[in-house]
């Protein structure tokens, strides 16, 4: 064989060799490059996991201080029921009291959604292992909270008219709070005729109607949330009391 064709031959297998060594390095690297991007996704994702695990109990608190305000609105309002079916008695500054905690189931829960939208937005929605996971963020954000949205709209626009109703006919001036006093009456004329009246009886009603449909819906979404939240912290690997909450809200 030829000298010339010996090293032509050499030179092939050596830059053959080369570019497969480099090939190799290139694919290798990639691979490693591709763990870590991994590693950072997932750890980036258990954050925002945990993040949402706070949320969701901070969520369920105020769940919890809803029902109990909307419970104790229609306790008031079965009260006044009674009054004015003439089976029960009650003073008026009482009376009043009653129609002031009615009014009050005016105040909504508003669920807070930014970290939601952060794991929807960043892509680390796709990094989450649990099919079931996935599932209920998506019906819970995406769809249970859009329509509780809608609710509380039409119930909101019923109890405005309602408490307007109350200052017209009443002249009256209250305050309320979600803490120590919840509800404080601080003057109005009262008026026998309105209080007795068909009209006031049948939006005292659809006040009733509209509380016990929203302690249902806070309940059920309290139930999911909670449901969520578990999940999450299967996913994360860490039991909630670790993360200084507990299994219940």
């Amino acid at each position: 064989m030829p000298a010339a064709r010996r090293q032509t031959r050499f030179l092939f297998l050596r830059f053959s060799l080369e570019f497969v060594v480099i090939i190799l390095g290139v694919m290798v690297s990639l691979h490693f490059q591709g763990l870590r991007d991994a590693e950072v996704a997932t750890e980036m994702k258990d954050q925002t996991l945990q993040q949402l695990i706070r949320v969701i109990s901070d969520d369920l608190q105020q769940i919890d201080k809803f029902i109990v305000l909307q419970e104790t609105s229609l306790d008031h309002a079965n009260r006044l029921e009674l009054v004015m079916k003439g089976e029960s008695l009650l003073e008026e500054d009482s009376c009043l009291y009653s129609l002031s905690h009615v009014g009050r189931a005016l105040r909504s829960f508003f669920p807070q959604q930014g970290t939601f939208n952060q794991l929807v937005s960043s892509d680390l929605v796709k990094v989450i292992d649990s099919p079931e996971l996935k599932t209920r963020l998506f019906k819970l954000y995406n769809e249970d909270l859009l329509r509780h949205d809608v609710h509380t709209k039409e119930y909101d626009q019923f109890f405005l008219r309602f408490n307007y109703d109350l200052t017209r006919n009443f002249f009256l001036e209250d305050s309320w709070d979600l803490n120590s006093a919840p509800v404080t009456v601080h003057e109005y004329a009262f008026n026998s005729a309105y209080f007795f009246s068909d009209g006031l009886r049948a939006d005292l009603i659809e006040a009733r109607s509209s509380m016990r449909n929203y302690i249902r819906e806070l309940m059920y979404l309290e139930s999911e949330f909670e449901a969520l939240r578990q999940l999450c912290a299967e996913e994360v690997s860490m039991p909630l009391d670790s993360l200084g909450l507990s299994s219940s809200p």
